[in-house]
């Protein structure tokens, strides 16, 4: 429970606005930001529903909490292993939020294990969004709703995948040329228009889905702009995704036509009146304000994007008290990966012997327990770690695992 308690203090918020953004906050007004970035990190916790947006605008805003971070992308793999294994309702927008989420923090969302299953994320959100393309042509009518669509389309684009082409021509369709009243509310226009940009930057578009997602990127961001009304885009709640839109396709308008720092100004006054005060509206304002958008995900550099993969051995060893056990296992893992996803990956291959757990500080996670047996204060035992013989002297969330190398978790008295 004491989560942020401890680390909310040492959030980095220290950022560069983008030079080349239509409009960017002005610096005596940042002090606002950080406060509304301060109370949305404050809503993350090891009892609260884990939401991909936060993960995404913490990501998207390069700030830097290890620990809040670390819980989100946990809970979120996790969480979808759940939702897949067990059939929970899992629709094709969610899982697109998962993958923007989880690939805004450079954890693979094609290879996520938990529960003795690994599942492919980007997979299943192909098959989802193909199962809402096929209602389109056979039912004339979707599965879920055109905003869900709309982030189908933009994370399949993030993930390359031409998939996101084929999706988004289906997309546009739904666009007449000339309409004479929107056709989206505001923020579905606004995941359109970003999930239109990224696919209009594919290699190797078909020149008549490039012409036809052009075309309904015009019609979109028409309505968008037409819908400024005293600062705000639509409503106070659609503005930030509409602000998002408009950063990200900022090529595709005259931006003229676009009054950013009367948005950005109406945005900041409202903050302090608590109008974004659910995780979740800060959430989509945020990234607005750091002069990113959802479609910036895709230009995260992640340094092991086409690491080559490691052999690791890990061992697990209690003959100090109770029931004395070793088990051992090996694990294939991306160079550059923690000693943190080496234990993830033994515990989704085999969660019987090598589950674990771990509890937040100041100083990044820190493991609790494994295979059921937890460190004990009145006791003075607690897990150590090793590679080989030598003891680690880094966390296992920042620990590089080496090729070949033997890591040890033994349990030990101090």
């Amino acid at each position: 429970m004491k989560l942020l308690i401890l680390c909310v203090g040492l959030l980095s918020l220290s950022r560069s606005y983008k030079s080349d953004a239509v409009c960017s906050v002005p610096d005596t007004q940042k002090s606002s930001v950080t406060a509304l970035t301060l109370s949305m990190a404050r809503s993350v916790g090891p009892c609260v529903t884990p939401d991909p947006s936060i993960l995404l605008a913490l990501n998207l805003g390069k700030v830097s909490d290890p620990t809040a971070q670390g819980l989100l992308i946990k809970q979120l793999r996790e969480d979808a292993v759940n939702k897949v294994c067990q059939n929970q309702p899992f629709s094709s927008g969610k899982v697109a939020l998962y993958v923007l989420a989880l690939r805004s923090s450079c954890s693979d969302p094609t290879e996520i294990s938990g529960s003795g299953e690994t599942i492919d994320l980007v997979h299943i959100l192909e098959n989802k969004t193909q199962e809402e393309l096929e209602s389109i042509e056979n039912n004339q009518y979707l599965l879920t709703t055109w905003y869900q669509l709309a982030l189908d389309v933009l994370a399949l684009c993030v993930m390359s995948k031409p998939s996101a082409m084929v999706a988004g021509e289906a997309l546009a369709k739904a666009i007449p040329e000339d309409p004479s009243s929107p056709i989206f509310s505001v923020d579905t226009a606004a995941v359109a228009v970003m999930g239109f940009t990224c696919v209009l930057e594919m290699e190797d578009v078909p020149p008549e889905i490039f012409k036809s997602v052009k075309s309904s990127l015009s019609v979109l961001l028409d309505q968008i702009l037409k819908a400024q009304n005293d600062g705000l885009i639509g409503n106070i709640y659609s503005t930030g995704l509409a602000g998002q839109a408009l950063t990200a396709a900022q090529s595709y308008y005259t931006t003229e036509l676009w009054d950013c720092s009367g948005t950005i100004n109406k945005v900041i006054g409202l903050i302090p009146q608590g109008k974004f005060s659910l995780p979740i509206s800060a959430a989509q304002v945020l990234p607005f304000l750091w002069s990113e958008s959802y479609l910036s995900v895709k230009g995260i550099q992640c340094s092991n994007d086409d690491a080559p993969l490691i052999s690791v051995d890990y061992t697990i060893l209690n003959d100090l008290i109770g029931k004395h056990f070793k088990y051992s296992i090996k694990v294939s893992v991306k160079e550059g990966s923690t000693l943190m996803q080496v234990m993830e990956k033994a515990a989704g291959l085999n969660p019987k012997e090598f589950s674990f757990s771990t509890e937040s500080t100041s100083w990044g996670p820190f493991v609790t327990a494994i295979n059921d047996l937890s460190g004990s204060t009145n006791e003075k035992t607690y897990w150590q770690f090793f590679s080989d013989v030598t003891p680690l002297q880094e966390g296992v969330a920042t620990y590089k695992v080496k090729d070949n190398e033997h890591i040890l978790a033994i349990f030990s008295k101090y």
